[in-house]
């Protein structure tokens, strides 16, 4: 039987999904739900969970697992893209310091490989919609903060596999991850709104007019807009695509983003690169997965 199909698993702080994709390395045949990280107490559940899943998509579509040809993982960092070892990661912790791919070979007999996820992002959304931007940056926002640098069509991994790792360095505040994520957004929510709603709902109340959700907002774009003035005045790319959760609120903070990139980037005051929330979200991810496989 012919080795068809690439198995696709992006694996984030919250919640993890996999997709099944065929050999032009484009094509999502199907994906599945979100399941949710929370509902696992231990490394080994959080595994079974994730194997569970992908048997369970395989079955649903009545694909057997000899037909796999590989197993392509995104995942946070940072880590250790050749062994594929999640390393200290603050995101996930029940894999931190985890042999990821060594644990997956026990349950699936096919090539698998793991990368960063926002370089999977980057790749993916790069390969799907921006082909014609030589330097162009994937920015993820959610749980986490992470950076993929795209240079002229190949994923900038650095020396040693870790670039980027941009989210978890120091700065004024503390750590960027601290007032550029979910966690952020959702305790200024429980700060303001004395009780937890969820950020979705406030981006409503914010296109709505509520000037509470609209302050909460404004304030995390300029916090954004700060990161990224760094990396534009570092790498100065053609465009900047965001994804993750927190870019489904761009319109809601696209205008305090760029008025703070306007204060803070001169290159960008210049030249202001595009910035476009993900027109494919997490399909970006599986797409990109696939597509490391294929590279690896």
């Amino acid at each position: 039987m012919k080795k068809d199909i690439i198995i696709a698993i992006d694996i984030g702080g919250t919640t993890f999904e996999s997709a099944v994709l065929d050999r032009d390395y484009t094509n999502i045949i199907d994906i599945s739900n979100k399941w949710h990280v929370r509902d696992y107490n231990t490394s080994e559940s959080l595994l079974e969970g994730i194997c569970k899943q992908i048997k369970d998509l395989l079955s649903s579509n009545s694909l057997e697992e000899s037909r796999i040809r590989g197993l392509s993982v995104a995942c946070p960092g940072p880590l250790d893209s050749k062994n594929g070892v999640i390393l200290d990661t603050p995101n996930l912790t029940l894999f931190r310091n985890y042999k990821l791919k060594d644990k997956l070979r026990e349950n699936f007999d096919c090539k698998i490989v793991v990368e960063n996820d926002a370089n999977l992002f980057a790749l993916g959304e790069w390969s799907l919609s921006y082909q014609e931007e030589d330097v162009f940056l994937g920015v993820t926002v959610g749980t986490g903060l992470g950076f993929g640098i795209i240079f002229n069509g190949k994923i900038f991994i650095g020396a040693n596999g870790m670039a980027a790792e941009y989210g978890i360095s120091s700065c004024e505040w503390g750590t960027w991850e601290d007032k550029i994520s979910l966690h952020y957004v959702r305790s200024q929510i429980e700060k303001i709104y004395g009780e937890k709603i969820s950020p979705r709902k406030i981006e409503e109340y914010a296109v709505n007019g509520d000037s509470k959700a609209q302050n909460i907002y404004n304030e995390f774009g300029k916090n954004l807009g700060i990161a990224l003035s760094h990396t534009i005045n570092m790498v100065d790319p053609g465009c900047i695509v965001l994804g993750g959760g927190l870019s489904n609120a761009f319109n809601v903070y696209s205008e305090s983003l760029k008025d703070t990139l306007n204060n803070h980037s001169p290159i960008y005051k210049i030249n202001p690169c595009k910035i476009r929330e993900s027109k494919f979200k997490s399909k970006s991810q599986m797409v990109g997965a696939a597509l490391n496989l294929k590279r690896r």
